[in-house]
Protein backbone atom coordinates (compact mmCIF):
# COMPACT_ATOMS: atom_id res chain seq x y z
CA UNK A 1 0.00 0.00 0.00
CA UNK A 2 1.38 3.45 -1.04
CA UNK A 3 0.50 6.57 0.13
CA UNK A 4 2.14 10.24 -0.14
CA UNK A 5 2.92 11.98 3.09
CA UNK A 6 5.21 11.38 5.49
CA UNK A 7 7.87 13.57 5.04
CA UNK A 8 5.39 15.61 3.56
CA UNK A 9 4.57 15.98 7.32
CA UNK A 10 8.27 16.68 8.24
CA UNK A 11 8.56 19.65 5.85
CA UNK A 12 4.70 20.93 6.96
CA UNK A 13 6.22 20.67 10.64
CA UNK A 14 9.77 22.41 9.08
CA UNK A 15 7.26 24.99 7.93
CA UNK A 16 5.61 25.43 10.92
CA UNK A 17 9.07 27.08 12.08
CA UNK A 18 8.01 29.51 15.07
CA UNK A 19 10.84 31.13 17.45
CA UNK A 20 12.86 32.28 20.18
CA UNK A 21 15.74 30.84 21.91
CA UNK A 22 18.68 32.86 21.23
CA UNK A 23 18.82 36.24 22.96
CA UNK A 24 19.77 39.36 20.93
CA UNK A 25 23.22 38.52 19.82
CA UNK A 26 25.27 41.03 22.42
CA UNK A 27 23.08 43.10 23.67
CA UNK A 28 22.16 40.59 26.64
CA UNK A 29 25.83 41.54 27.73
CA UNK A 30 25.38 45.27 27.36
CA UNK A 31 25.68 47.69 30.21
CA UNK A 32 22.97 49.23 28.44
CA UNK A 33 20.86 46.81 27.62
CA UNK A 34 18.18 47.49 29.54
CA UNK A 35 15.03 45.96 28.37
CA UNK A 36 16.87 43.15 26.43
CA UNK A 37 19.42 42.12 28.76
CA UNK A 38 16.33 41.74 31.24
CA UNK A 39 14.69 38.61 29.35
CA UNK A 40 18.72 37.17 29.65
CA UNK A 41 19.35 38.42 33.90
CA UNK A 42 16.64 40.70 35.74
CA UNK A 43 19.16 41.76 37.64
CA UNK A 44 20.12 44.45 35.25
CA UNK A 45 17.01 46.38 36.60
CA UNK A 46 18.83 46.94 39.73
CA UNK A 47 20.61 49.81 40.15
CA UNK A 48 18.77 51.27 36.52
CA UNK A 49 21.22 53.06 33.79
CA UNK A 50 17.70 54.13 32.17
CA UNK A 51 15.24 56.31 34.18
CA UNK A 52 12.76 54.58 31.48
CA UNK A 53 13.21 52.93 28.58
CA UNK A 54 10.58 51.73 25.75
CA UNK A 55 10.94 49.08 23.51
CA UNK A 56 8.80 50.35 20.34
CA UNK A 57 8.87 47.22 18.44
CA UNK A 58 11.71 44.15 17.78
CA UNK A 59 11.89 41.48 15.61
CA UNK A 60 13.96 38.72 15.48
CA UNK A 61 13.72 35.29 13.36
CA UNK A 62 16.19 32.82 11.90
CA UNK A 63 16.95 33.16 8.26
CA UNK A 64 19.69 32.20 5.99
CA UNK A 65 21.18 33.97 2.56
CA UNK A 66 17.89 32.87 0.56
CA UNK A 67 16.05 35.34 2.55
CA UNK A 68 17.60 38.30 0.89
CA UNK A 69 17.12 36.10 -2.51
CA UNK A 70 13.16 36.36 -1.84
CA UNK A 71 12.45 39.69 -0.62
CA UNK A 72 8.63 40.03 0.06
CA UNK A 73 7.88 36.25 0.19
CA UNK A 74 10.09 35.50 3.33
CA UNK A 75 9.77 33.84 6.22
CA UNK A 76 11.03 36.51 8.71
CA UNK A 77 7.36 36.40 10.53
CA UNK A 78 6.46 33.37 9.93
CA UNK A 79 6.45 32.53 13.88
CA UNK A 80 3.48 33.97 13.60
CA UNK A 81 2.01 33.15 10.35
CA UNK A 82 2.20 29.31 11.26
CA UNK A 83 -0.33 29.02 13.66
CA UNK A 84 -2.86 31.49 11.95
CA UNK A 85 -1.86 31.02 8.63
CA UNK A 86 -1.49 28.32 5.89
CA UNK A 87 -1.05 30.80 2.82
CA UNK A 88 1.93 29.72 0.79
CA UNK A 89 4.06 28.55 3.73
CA UNK A 90 5.76 26.03 2.08
CA UNK A 91 7.81 29.04 0.35
CA UNK A 92 7.37 31.08 3.53
CA UNK A 93 9.63 28.14 5.07
CA UNK A 94 12.04 27.86 2.72
CA UNK A 95 13.95 31.47 3.54
CA UNK A 96 14.35 30.36 7.40
CA UNK A 97 17.74 28.85 8.23
CA UNK A 98 18.58 26.06 11.36
CA UNK A 99 21.01 28.07 13.94
CA UNK A 100 22.96 24.17 14.33
CA UNK A 101 24.38 22.50 12.01
CA UNK A 102 22.32 19.61 10.21
CA UNK A 103 21.29 17.42 13.30
CA UNK A 104 19.32 18.20 15.46
CA UNK A 105 17.49 21.33 13.70
CA UNK A 106 17.05 23.99 15.57
CA UNK A 107 14.53 27.61 14.20
CA UNK A 108 13.91 29.89 15.85
CA UNK A 109 11.88 33.81 15.59
CA UNK A 110 10.41 36.27 18.35
CA UNK A 111 8.39 39.55 18.10
CA UNK A 112 9.06 41.62 21.32
CA UNK A 113 5.73 44.01 21.03
CA UNK A 114 5.59 47.33 22.95
CA UNK A 115 7.11 47.08 26.38
CA UNK A 116 8.47 49.65 29.23
CA UNK A 117 11.09 49.25 32.14
CA UNK A 118 10.85 52.23 34.86
CA UNK A 119 13.51 53.15 37.34
CA UNK A 120 12.29 53.11 41.29
CA UNK A 121 14.96 55.47 42.56
CA UNK A 122 18.46 54.96 42.31
CA UNK A 123 18.81 51.39 42.88
CA UNK A 124 15.59 49.52 41.88
CA UNK A 125 13.69 49.32 38.43
CA UNK A 126 11.01 47.46 37.24
CA UNK A 127 9.75 46.04 33.95
CA UNK A 128 6.41 45.04 31.83
CA UNK A 129 7.20 43.23 28.98
CA UNK A 130 4.95 41.22 26.00
CA UNK A 131 6.86 38.90 23.67
CA UNK A 132 5.39 36.51 20.79
CA UNK A 133 8.17 33.38 20.60
CA UNK A 134 8.09 29.60 19.33
CA UNK A 135 10.43 27.12 18.18
CA UNK A 136 11.42 23.96 15.55
CA UNK A 137 13.31 21.64 16.78
CA UNK A 138 13.99 18.79 14.46
CA UNK A 139 16.02 15.34 15.21
CA UNK A 140 17.69 12.96 13.12
CA UNK A 141 16.05 14.41 9.87
CA UNK A 142 18.73 13.32 6.94
CA UNK A 143 20.62 15.70 5.10
CA UNK A 144 19.30 14.81 1.97
CA UNK A 145 15.76 14.92 2.92
CA UNK A 146 16.30 18.72 4.00
CA UNK A 147 18.09 19.21 1.10
CA UNK A 148 15.21 17.21 -1.06
CA UNK A 149 12.69 20.06 0.82
CA UNK A 150 14.85 22.91 -0.68
CA UNK A 151 15.59 21.97 -3.91
CA UNK A 152 11.98 20.51 -4.37
CA UNK A 153 10.80 16.84 -5.77
CA UNK A 154 10.12 18.37 -9.61
CA UNK A 155 13.75 20.31 -10.27
CA UNK A 156 15.80 17.95 -11.71
CA UNK A 157 18.15 18.81 -8.64
CA UNK A 158 17.64 15.76 -6.53
CA UNK A 159 20.00 13.24 -7.43
CA UNK A 160 18.98 9.21 -6.97
CA UNK A 161 19.72 7.64 -3.39
CA UNK A 162 18.96 3.50 -2.40
CA UNK A 163 17.59 2.17 0.72
CA UNK A 164 19.31 4.69 2.86
CA UNK A 165 19.15 3.88 6.70
CA UNK A 166 17.00 6.35 9.19
CA UNK A 167 15.94 4.90 12.71
CA UNK A 168 13.67 6.78 15.17
CA UNK A 169 13.28 10.75 14.34
CA UNK A 170 10.93 14.06 15.54
CA UNK A 171 10.19 17.27 14.10
CA UNK A 172 7.98 19.85 16.47
CA UNK A 173 6.65 23.43 16.15
CA UNK A 174 5.86 25.14 19.08
CA UNK A 175 4.63 28.82 19.40
CA UNK A 176 3.66 30.51 22.51
CA UNK A 177 3.03 34.27 24.26
CA UNK A 178 4.16 35.53 27.76
CA UNK A 179 3.37 38.62 29.81
CA UNK A 180 6.43 39.57 31.87
CA UNK A 181 6.37 41.52 35.23
CA UNK A 182 10.35 41.97 36.24
CA UNK A 183 11.88 43.13 39.39
CA UNK A 184 16.06 44.22 39.96
CA UNK A 185 17.63 45.82 43.18
CA UNK A 186 20.96 46.72 43.55
CA UNK A 187 22.02 45.20 47.41
CA UNK A 188 25.33 46.77 47.59
CA UNK A 189 26.70 49.71 46.32
CA UNK A 190 29.87 50.52 47.64
CA UNK A 191 33.40 51.65 45.33
CA UNK A 192 34.55 48.69 43.95
CA UNK A 193 31.80 46.18 45.06
CA UNK A 194 27.96 46.24 43.23
CA UNK A 195 25.77 43.48 44.23
CA UNK A 196 22.06 43.21 42.00
CA UNK A 197 19.75 41.19 42.06
CA UNK A 198 16.35 40.27 40.07
CA UNK A 199 13.41 38.54 39.05
CA UNK A 200 10.75 37.78 36.94
CA UNK A 201 7.30 36.09 36.68
CA UNK A 202 5.76 35.35 33.56
CA UNK A 203 2.06 34.48 32.05
CA UNK A 204 2.13 32.13 29.41
CA UNK A 205 -0.83 32.13 26.89
CA UNK A 206 -1.99 31.57 23.17
CA UNK A 207 0.41 28.18 23.30
CA UNK A 208 0.25 25.85 20.55
CA UNK A 209 1.94 22.59 19.88
CA UNK A 210 2.29 20.54 16.41
CA UNK A 211 4.81 17.40 15.57
CA UNK A 212 5.63 14.57 13.99
CA UNK A 213 7.34 11.32 15.51
CA UNK A 214 8.13 8.38 14.67
CA UNK A 215 10.85 5.45 13.04
CA UNK A 216 11.58 4.52 9.38
CA UNK A 217 13.85 1.75 8.13
CA UNK A 218 15.01 3.57 5.12
CA UNK A 219 14.45 5.36 2.18
CA UNK A 220 15.00 6.09 -1.25
CA UNK A 221 15.02 9.29 -3.99
CA UNK A 222 13.90 7.78 -7.31
CA UNK A 223 12.55 9.11 -10.90
CA UNK A 224 8.62 9.06 -10.00
CA UNK A 225 7.92 7.98 -14.33
CA UNK A 226 9.55 8.74 -17.74
CA UNK A 227 10.75 12.58 -16.57
CA UNK A 228 13.80 13.07 -15.68
CA UNK A 229 13.07 16.17 -13.58
CA UNK A 230 10.44 14.14 -11.18
CA UNK A 231 11.04 12.32 -8.34
CA UNK A 232 9.73 10.75 -5.54
CA UNK A 233 10.77 10.02 -1.90
CA UNK A 234 9.93 6.77 -1.10
CA UNK A 235 10.00 5.30 2.60
CA UNK A 236 9.91 1.54 3.94
CA UNK A 237 8.38 0.48 7.25
CA UNK A 238 6.98 3.69 8.77
CA UNK A 239 5.33 3.85 12.48
CA UNK A 240 4.63 7.44 13.77
CA UNK A 241 2.47 9.51 15.85
CA UNK A 242 1.51 12.90 14.69
CA UNK A 243 -0.76 15.47 16.74
CA UNK A 244 -1.75 19.39 16.78
CA UNK A 245 -2.96 21.18 20.07
CA UNK A 246 -5.70 23.13 17.91
CA UNK A 247 -6.19 23.49 14.21
CA UNK A 248 -4.71 26.70 12.49
CA UNK A 249 -7.00 29.47 13.18
CA UNK A 250 -7.18 32.67 12.49
CA UNK A 251 -5.63 34.91 14.83
CA UNK A 252 -8.23 36.32 17.59
CA UNK A 253 -7.11 38.13 20.84
CA UNK A 254 -10.17 36.33 23.02
CA UNK A 255 -8.93 33.12 21.58
CA UNK A 256 -5.44 33.58 22.91
CA UNK A 257 -6.54 33.17 26.62
CA UNK A 258 -9.10 30.97 25.99
CA UNK A 259 -7.30 27.70 27.64
CA UNK A 260 -9.51 25.29 25.70
CA UNK A 261 -8.63 26.71 22.46
CA UNK A 262 -4.66 27.52 23.67
CA UNK A 263 -2.43 26.17 26.29
CA UNK A 264 -1.62 28.30 29.44
CA UNK A 265 1.24 28.15 31.93
CA UNK A 266 3.63 30.05 34.20
CA UNK A 267 7.05 30.39 34.74
CA UNK A 268 9.89 32.89 36.30
CA UNK A 269 13.58 34.10 35.76
CA UNK A 270 16.02 34.62 38.20
CA UNK A 271 19.34 36.44 37.95
CA UNK A 272 22.54 38.06 40.31
CA UNK A 273 25.47 40.30 38.83
CA UNK A 274 28.50 41.33 40.78
CA UNK A 275 30.88 44.46 39.94
CA UNK A 276 34.28 44.10 41.08
CA UNK A 277 36.99 47.29 40.98
CA UNK A 278 36.75 50.37 40.14
CA UNK A 279 39.84 50.98 38.09
CA UNK A 280 38.39 53.52 35.41
CA UNK A 281 36.45 55.66 37.91
CA UNK A 282 39.01 58.65 37.38
CA UNK A 283 38.91 58.10 33.59
CA UNK A 284 35.67 58.84 33.20
CA UNK A 285 34.62 62.19 31.53
CA UNK A 286 32.51 64.95 33.12
CA UNK A 287 28.92 63.79 33.89
CA UNK A 288 29.96 60.44 32.17
CA UNK A 289 27.62 57.31 34.27
CA UNK A 290 29.50 54.56 32.65
CA UNK A 291 30.49 51.77 34.45
CA UNK A 292 33.64 51.70 35.98
CA UNK A 293 33.96 47.93 37.10
CA UNK A 294 37.23 46.00 35.94
CA UNK A 295 35.42 42.33 36.12
CA UNK A 296 31.39 41.69 36.16
CA UNK A 297 30.20 38.43 37.33
CA UNK A 298 26.80 36.92 36.82
CA UNK A 299 24.25 34.18 36.69
CA UNK A 300 20.81 33.65 35.88
CA UNK A 301 18.19 30.41 35.08
CA UNK A 302 15.23 31.96 32.83
CA UNK A 303 12.16 30.09 31.47
CA UNK A 304 11.80 28.04 34.70
CA UNK A 305 8.08 26.58 33.70
CA UNK A 306 5.75 24.58 31.79
CA UNK A 307 2.97 25.13 28.99
CA UNK A 308 0.09 22.74 30.05
CA UNK A 309 -2.32 21.45 27.19
CA UNK A 310 -6.07 20.75 27.74
CA UNK A 311 -7.13 22.47 24.59
CA UNK A 312 -10.66 20.65 23.32
CA UNK A 313 -10.15 20.29 19.89
CA UNK A 314 -6.62 18.95 19.81
CA UNK A 315 -6.19 15.61 17.92
CA UNK A 316 -3.42 12.57 18.21
CA UNK A 317 -3.15 10.52 15.22
CA UNK A 318 -1.26 7.24 15.27
CA UNK A 319 -0.40 4.70 12.63
CA UNK A 320 2.00 2.37 10.53
CA UNK A 321 2.81 2.01 6.42
CA UNK A 322 5.33 -0.64 4.83
CA UNK A 323 5.96 1.98 1.64
CA UNK A 324 5.10 5.71 1.62
CA UNK A 325 4.98 7.89 -1.70
CA UNK A 326 6.09 11.44 -1.96
CA UNK A 327 5.60 13.83 -4.35
CA UNK A 328 5.62 17.03 -4.29
CA UNK A 329 2.01 18.06 -4.32
CA UNK A 330 1.85 16.41 -1.39
CA UNK A 331 4.93 18.11 -0.08
CA UNK A 332 2.99 21.20 -0.61
CA UNK A 333 -0.03 20.14 0.74
CA UNK A 334 1.58 19.08 4.16
CA UNK A 335 4.07 21.73 4.48
CA UNK A 336 1.21 24.49 3.95
CA UNK A 337 -1.64 23.03 6.41
CA UNK A 338 0.84 20.80 8.87
CA UNK A 339 -0.36 18.08 10.53
CA UNK A 340 -3.68 18.66 9.65
CA UNK A 341 -2.55 18.20 5.76
CA UNK A 342 -0.67 15.38 6.52
CA UNK A 343 -4.06 13.77 8.51
CA UNK A 344 -6.05 14.57 5.46
CA UNK A 345 -3.86 12.32 2.91
CA UNK A 346 -2.94 9.71 5.67
CA UNK A 347 -6.17 8.72 7.88
CA UNK A 348 -3.73 6.41 10.67
CA UNK A 349 -5.10 3.70 12.44
CA UNK A 350 -5.75 5.46 15.77
CA UNK A 351 -7.56 9.12 17.11
CA UNK A 352 -7.52 10.74 20.50
CA UNK A 353 -7.00 14.24 21.98
CA UNK A 354 -3.74 15.92 23.03
CA UNK A 355 -3.57 16.92 26.66
CA UNK A 356 0.03 17.03 28.28
CA UNK A 357 2.58 19.60 29.55
CA UNK A 358 5.48 20.65 27.77
CA UNK A 359 8.71 22.37 29.60
CA UNK A 360 9.36 25.68 28.40
CA UNK A 361 12.94 26.81 27.11
CA UNK A 362 14.56 26.41 30.34
CA UNK A 363 18.09 27.41 30.35
CA UNK A 364 21.24 28.82 33.16
CA UNK A 365 23.50 31.07 32.20
CA UNK A 366 27.32 32.09 33.21
CA UNK A 367 28.85 35.51 32.56
CA UNK A 368 32.15 36.97 32.90
CA UNK A 369 32.65 40.31 31.63
CA UNK A 370 35.80 42.13 31.49
CA UNK A 371 36.65 45.54 31.22
CA UNK A 372 39.94 45.87 29.21
CA UNK A 373 39.85 49.56 28.99
CA UNK A 374 37.83 52.29 29.30
CA UNK A 375 34.19 51.23 26.84
CA UNK A 376 35.75 48.50 25.71
CA UNK A 377 34.43 44.84 27.23
CA UNK A 378 35.89 41.09 26.40
CA UNK A 379 32.54 38.72 27.55
CA UNK A 380 32.83 35.33 28.20
CA UNK A 381 29.33 33.63 28.82
CA UNK A 382 28.24 30.18 28.54
CA UNK A 383 24.38 28.77 28.08
CA UNK A 384 23.16 25.29 28.92
CA UNK A 385 19.70 23.52 29.12
CA UNK A 386 18.25 23.45 32.55
CA UNK A 387 16.17 20.37 33.82
CA UNK A 388 16.22 18.46 30.49
CA UNK A 389 14.05 15.53 30.58
CA UNK A 390 15.19 12.82 28.78
CA UNK A 391 12.84 11.26 26.05
CA UNK A 392 10.79 14.27 25.68
CA UNK A 393 11.33 15.53 21.90
CA UNK A 394 8.51 18.08 22.75
CA UNK A 395 9.95 20.08 25.32
CA UNK A 396 11.72 23.20 24.03
CA UNK A 397 14.87 23.85 24.79
CA UNK A 398 18.12 26.73 24.17
CA UNK A 399 20.98 24.93 22.44
CA UNK A 400 23.89 24.84 24.93
CA UNK A 401 26.31 27.47 23.53
CA UNK A 402 29.57 29.08 24.63
CA UNK A 403 29.99 33.07 23.33
CA UNK A 404 33.46 35.18 23.27
CA UNK A 405 31.85 38.34 22.75
CA UNK A 406 34.27 41.70 22.31
CA UNK A 407 32.11 45.29 22.35
CA UNK A 408 32.68 49.01 22.27
CA UNK A 409 29.60 50.55 24.30
CA UNK A 410 28.66 54.00 25.69
CA UNK A 411 24.95 55.65 26.55
CA UNK A 412 24.05 56.16 22.72
CA UNK A 413 26.13 53.43 21.06
CA UNK A 414 27.55 50.50 20.78
CA UNK A 415 28.87 47.86 18.40
CA UNK A 416 29.86 43.95 19.18
CA UNK A 417 31.10 40.57 17.36
CA UNK A 418 29.17 37.89 19.25
CA UNK A 419 31.35 34.39 18.81
CA UNK A 420 28.97 31.41 19.22
CA UNK A 421 30.56 27.69 19.77
CA UNK A 422 26.84 25.93 19.57
CA UNK A 423 27.17 22.42 20.67
CA UNK A 424 27.42 20.01 17.69
CA UNK A 425 28.25 22.91 14.94
CA UNK A 426 31.38 22.39 12.95
CA UNK A 427 32.57 25.93 13.38
CA UNK A 428 31.68 29.00 15.57
CA UNK A 429 29.22 31.12 14.02
CA UNK A 430 30.71 35.15 13.65
CA UNK A 431 28.38 37.54 14.55
CA UNK A 432 27.49 41.71 14.91
CA UNK A 433 25.43 43.88 16.47
CA UNK A 434 25.20 47.21 16.80
CA UNK A 435 22.98 50.27 18.38
CA UNK A 436 23.03 53.59 17.62
CA UNK A 437 20.71 55.97 18.95
CA UNK A 438 17.17 54.23 19.04
CA UNK A 439 17.78 51.66 16.22
CA UNK A 440 19.80 48.60 16.44
CA UNK A 441 20.85 45.49 14.05
CA UNK A 442 22.13 42.12 15.25
CA UNK A 443 23.44 38.91 13.28
CA UNK A 444 24.43 35.97 14.76
CA UNK A 445 26.18 34.56 12.30
CA UNK A 446 27.15 36.53 9.04
CA UNK A 447 28.52 33.82 7.52
CA UNK A 448 25.26 31.93 7.08
CA UNK A 449 23.59 34.63 5.64
CA UNK A 450 25.89 33.95 2.61
CA UNK A 451 25.83 30.75 0.15
CA UNK A 452 29.36 29.37 1.07
CA UNK A 453 27.96 29.71 4.54
CA UNK A 454 26.74 26.25 4.24
CA UNK A 455 23.38 24.70 6.05
CA UNK A 456 23.61 27.35 8.95
CA UNK A 457 21.27 29.63 9.38
CA UNK A 458 21.75 33.52 11.32
CA UNK A 459 19.63 35.07 14.04
CA UNK A 460 18.65 38.69 12.50
CA UNK A 461 16.99 41.22 14.55
CA UNK A 462 16.42 44.46 14.23
CA UNK A 463 14.68 46.72 16.70
CA UNK A 464 13.12 50.74 18.09
CA UNK A 465 13.75 52.00 21.81
CA UNK A 466 13.80 55.09 23.23
CA UNK A 467 14.89 55.98 26.77
CA UNK A 468 15.74 58.86 29.26
CA UNK A 469 19.74 58.01 31.10
CA UNK A 470 19.16 57.59 34.92
CA UNK A 471 21.56 60.03 36.53
CA UNK A 472 21.72 63.46 38.21
CA UNK A 473 23.96 65.86 36.72
CA UNK A 474 26.30 67.71 39.01
CA UNK A 475 25.32 71.05 39.02
CA UNK A 476 28.74 72.46 39.25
Amino acid sequence: MKTSLFTTALFALTALQCAVAQQIPGLQFSNYGGLYRATYNPSVLGGPRHKFQVNVLTLGGSIKYRYFRFIGENAFLYPILSSHSTKELYGRSRTMGSLTYKDPIFLAGEIRWPSVSFALGKYHGIAIQLRTRGFVQGRNIPEEIDNLYMKRLDTGSTPPLSNAAWGDFSLVQQSFSDLSFSWGGQLLDIEGHKLRVGATVKRVFGARVSYIKGNADNYSIAPAGTDPDISQLEINRLSYETGYSTPNRKMSLGNLFDSGKYGSGWAYDLGFSYELGSVWKGRKETYNDSPDYLVRLAASVTDVGSVKYKTKDSRVLKGTQNDVVIGQTQLETISDRGPEGFMSLFPGDSSAAFAQSVKLPQAIHFEADVQVFHGFFLNLAQTSRFKSRDGQPLDMYQPNTFMVTPRFEDEDSGLSFPISFIQGNNRPSIGLAGHFGPVFLGFSNVNGLMKSGGARGSMMYIGFTAWKANRKKDKD
